[in-house]
């Protein structure tokens, strides 16, 4: 469904991919999306995973932008040179500014790591997702914001997405 039609007064979980799309400013639906978050229109909700994928994603763009990686495999060329790392620091700022906003960051429990085995099995979700749909649904939460169609296959969610990436 449309993003841009999520109900005001909605409960959901936003995906690392909506943060880094706006992050990145390269959708506008995202940035609407996240307006509404600051002013309370929805109640958006984060894993700690999904705080790890965001930060992780952007420190790999910040060494491409900057020109300490190319951009083939930036992961393999940090990894080759750790020392590039402790340069990098621009995109901490960029996600602690992101997490003023309104959004609840949950922590995720030993129990939604079990509940995501049987996701995985029935769903076929990656571990990260299964994980964070588990975290979900333990919170009651039956919305997800996100750009990968993959939810789609969970009967139980409504799956929301931009439509300009």
């Amino acid at each position: 469904m449309d993003i841009n039609h999520l109900p005001a007064g909605s409960r959901c979980l936003v995906d690392a991919n909506i943060l880094i799309y706006h992050l990145d400013e390269l959708s506008l639906d995202c940035k609407a999306f996240l307006e509404r978050v600051a002013r309370r229109e929805v109640e958006a909700h984060l894993t700690t995973i999904i705080v790890a994928e965001v930060l992780h994603r952007q420190m790999l763009t910040e060494a491409v932008s900057k020109g300490a990686v190319t951009a083939g495999q930036p992961l393999k060329k940090l990894k080759a040179n750790p020392h590039l790392i402790s340069g990098l620091f621009d995109y901490i700022s960029k996600v602690e500014k992101l997490l003023k906003l309104p959004l609840q960051v949950n922590q995720v429990t030993e129990a939604d790591i079990s509940a995501s085995h049987a996701l995985r099995r029935t769903r076929g979700l990656f571990v990260n997702d299964s994980i964070n749909l588990a975290c979900a649904e333990r919170l009651g939460i039956t919305e997800i914001v996100t750009h990968d169609s993959d939810f789609t296959r969970v009967s139980t969610i409504t799956v929301w997405q931009p439509t300009d990436v």
